[in-house]
């Protein structure tokens, strides 16, 4: 049987020698380790926090591409009107504000929706910048055929409001008391046109609707004259709200501070003829309107508290304007992470309802 050769073992000085060796470069390899996890784990924070910013700046754009009224904005907050989205045919409102970087809701963006309390949507968020951009008359919007016209008076939102419905028949009806913002002391003013949000309401659309624009008394009641009086058929509205601009012809040049009615009645037709929508705030309205109503068709009014106002327009004319009809165009936002001074995200979303500017 052959021997198997000798194999030499490792010395004692040769393990001394090797040791500090071995450890520096088992030392190395978990420093490498380390920084590797850590950089994953970077890349796995800014990732969580790209991936949040988007999210919130794409919620947010989505629903004000949508809004057909601007109720309140700042550099840190919107508040707006979207049309129904739980079928009650009514529209609802939200608002979206940036917490702050204290309290409670530090680092946040808070969504309101209707009257539910505010909710901490978004969180890791340092700042949010809105700019609202707008733009003049012009023939290109969808809501500018009065564009000759000026905004005399108007209501389409209130922050804090609540969207309410009032169905036309031979019992009820409803109006508005209003005194027109002339801001040139002494002015005359001319109206030419209102705006009612309206639908239809019965799917027999046999209603008529008579619309009147008359002087007011002291009490904000209307009585004569009737500067205008018309009717429209219930067939030429859609079952969804939607702007209806209602032409008056020249109702003689009024003086600053003269107040007006304007009321919507049953004419004709079986059932509710139309729903006029309206907005109650408890909080209080804006001073100089006042919501109308009647409970016999008409024949005699109540004017209500200053917490509801009809959602109108009145257009016209006054002496001395040199300015312009202004629309929301487009909406600017920026988002920016915590932490991260160098992650943001920026967006800019198109309003395609253009909404008119209070």
């Amino acid at each position: 049987m052959r021997p198997s050769p000798h194999r030499r073992g490792v010395t004692f000085l040769e393990m001394m020698i090797t040791l500090p060796t071995a450890t520096v470069l088992i030392g190395a390899m978990a420093f490498s380790i380390t920084i590797m996890m850590r950089s994953k784990s970077q890349d796995d924070l800014l990732y969580r926090n790209t991936l949040g910013l988007t999210n919130a700046a794409s919620q947010i754009a989505s629903d004000v591409e949508s809004a057909t009224a601007f109720v309140s904005t700042s550099t840190s907050h919107i508040e707006f009107v979207v049309p129904d989205r739980d079928g009650d045919k009514l529209p609802e409102q939200i608002r979206y504000e940036f917490g702050g970087s204290t309290g409670v809701n530090a680092n946040t963006i808070l969504c309101k929706y209707n009257q539910q309390s505010s909710k901490q949507m978004f969180s890791d968020i340092s700042a949010m910048t809105i700019s609202c951009i707008r733009s003049a008359a012009s023939s290109n919007a969808p809501n500018q055929a009065l564009s000759e016209v000026v905004t005399l008076r108007s209501l389409d939102a209130i922050s804090n409001g609540v969207f309410k419905e009032l169905k036309i028949n031979a019992t009820n009806a409803i109006g508005e008391y209003f005194v027109p913002t002339v801001p040139t002391v002494g002015a005359k003013w001319d109206l030419g046109a209102i705006r009612l949000m309206i639908r239809s309401v019965d799917s027999n659309m046999d209603g008529v609707i008579r619309i009147r624009v008359t002087a007011s008394d002291s009490t904000k009641l209307p009585i004569a004259p009737v500067f205008a009086d018309l009717t429209i058929s219930e067939s030429v509205l859609s079952p969804n709200y939607q702007w209806l601009d209602v032409p008056i012809a020249p109702i003689s040049r009024k003086t600053q501070g003269t107040p007006l009615c304007i009321t919507i009645s049953h004419a004709g037709g079986t059932g509710d003829v139309a729903a006029i929508q309206y907005i109650e705030c408890s909080t209080g309205m804006p001073a100089n309107a006042n919501l109308l109503t009647s409970t016999n068709g008409g024949t005699s009014w109540t004017a209500s508290n200053d917490t509801r106002d009809m959602r109108f327009y009145a257009y016209g004319y006054y002496d001395g304007y040199t300015g312009q009809r202004t629309f929301w165009n487009r909406l600017d936002l920026q988002l920016q992470s915590v932490g991260a001074s160098s992650q943001r995200v920026e967006t800019s979303v198109r309003v395609p309802a253009m909404p008119e500017t209070p």
